[in-house]
């Protein structure tokens, strides 16, 4: 049976390489935000699922969640289209573009960014999970990601 990695408080380890099948993204979250407290979010991927769309409706209800923002592929989001209610249920804002990237960044008393192979979606493969704590590659990221030309919305 295999360990679930620890992900630590990034202010101490402010890089984290962990790769694992024993957890899911919004595990990864939900540790997270017990470190940065509340937070905006905001999450590249190239696919979304009905999982992490439930945790991420209940971390908001918690109020671990202040705003949460999407860029996800338009390709993949007609494959989709089933989740779409779920998905503007949970997040203030998603916009379709091309993206394949897996990037969450969370702002809360401290800015952490987790780059990750996993998409939105439940699996049960080893996926990699980079945790980051600088203000300067969340910038970055949110930066890039705000500058994508969007197809739609919601």
């Amino acid at each position: 049976m295999n360990t679930k990695p620890t992900i630590y408080d990034p202010r101490e380890r402010q890089v984290q390489v962990i790769l694992t099948d024993t957890f899911q993204l919004g595990y990864v979250l939900e540790s997270l935000l017990a470190f940065t407290g509340a937070a905006d979010i905001t999450v590249s991927t190239y696919s979304t699922g009905e999982e992490f769309l439930r945790k991420l409706l209940a971390l908001r209800r918690k109020g671990l969640v202040r705003s949460a923002h999407l860029f996800t592929d338009f390709k993949a989001a007609e494959k989709t289209a089933r989740v779409t209610p779920i998905l503007r249920a949970a997040y203030d804002e998603v916009r379709f573009c091309q993206n394949h990237s897996k990037v969450m960044v969370i702002e809360g008393a401290f800015p952490a960014l987790v780059l990750s192979s996993q998409n939105q979606t439940r699996c049960n493969r080893l996926e990699n999970y980079a945790i980051l704590q600088s203000r300067e590659a969340a910038d970055y990221c949110l930066s890039t990601l705000r500058g994508l030309a969007t197809y739609k919305v919601l």
